[in-house]
């Protein structure tokens, strides 16, 4: 679950489908003068969709966090969760395939490089890698064998190949980032979000040319991108959250029943130039 505590002890919690929905608004509206559009543009918002998905069954009764009276953020330690992650991650990466093998190559790439500090593309910001146990080690090196495989049938003939999926890949990740910046990690306040910087990004898949792209706060859920990346301005996003309110519980039983009684709404944020 992708988690925001706010100043009165309440929690604004959002799924991981809702958080990469948020993401996908982004790379719909990628491009403009400055910044090339997507390609291809389809099956990358696709990709980016449905990066994060595979915890359907999991978020529906999502274990909790009784003490803090919310689920367990996606940062946290969560009991007996390993298991649960590498099925979720195995699941995902199959059915995503199963629709378009590129897109399915892009979320397997996404997945192993979160366990890599997302292949060092950016140099902000910067995640703490923890000891990964044998298990998903051996996940992970699965994965990239099987990546390697399809990127030599996706990739035949094509020369632009490799440097193009390099560039999607880095893309996904600022889409991903982005959306963790609207839902958790980007506040300064309850209302306000806090100076933000990410680089380097590329501006066309047929240059090497970067740019580090500063976010800054403008008001109440309200940021300017510079430089700009977008095809309209402003533009305006939204994700779907559920307010539990604060207190703790005495049992996980009790929590779980105040997660699927939690209000939902609708949280939208302006980018302007």
């Amino acid at each position: 679950m992708v988690i925001r505590e706010l100043k009165d002890g309440s929690s604004i919690v959002s799924t991981q489908e809702d958080h990469a929905e948020l993401s996908a608004q982004f790379a719909a509206h990628w491009g403009n003068q400055d910044f090339v559009r997507l390609r291809p543009y389809d099956t990358m918002v696709f990709a980016t969709t449905y990066h994060d998905s595979g915890y359907r069954e999991w978020e529906g009764n999502p274990p909790m966090n009784a003490a803090k009276g919310r689920p367990y953020a996606h940062r946290e330690e969560i009991p007996s969760f390993e298991p649960v992650e590498l099925r979720a991650y195995a699941r995902n990466v199959e059915w995503v395939s199963s629709q378009d093998r590129y897109a399915g190559l892009l979320v397997s790439m996404h997945r192993t490089g979160l366990w890599q500090n997302r292949y060092e593309t950016f140099t902000s910001p910067r995640g703490r890698l923890r000891e990964r146990s044998p298990e998903v080690k051996a996940v992970k090196q699965q994965l990239e064998t099987e990546q390697q495989e399809e990127k030599k049938s996706l990739g035949l003939e094509n020369p632009t190949f490799e440097n193009d999926l390099w560039f999607n890949y880095r893309a996904l990740q600022i889409y991903d980032l982005l959306s963790l910046y609207f839902c958790c990690d980007g506040y300064a306040d309850d209302d306000h979000f806090k100076e933000e910087r990410l680089a380097p990004i590329r501006l066309s898949y047929d240059s090497q040319t970067e740019v580090e792209l500063r976010i800054v706060p403008a008001g109440v859920r309200s940021v300017r991108m510079e430089p700009y990346p977008f095809d309209i301005a402003p533009l305006t996003v939204s994700v779907r959250g559920r307010t539990m309110a604060p207190g703790s519980y005495g049992s996980e039983e009790a929590c779980l029943e105040a997660y699927h009684k939690a209000p939902r709404q609708l949280l939208s944020f302006e980018i302007s130039r």
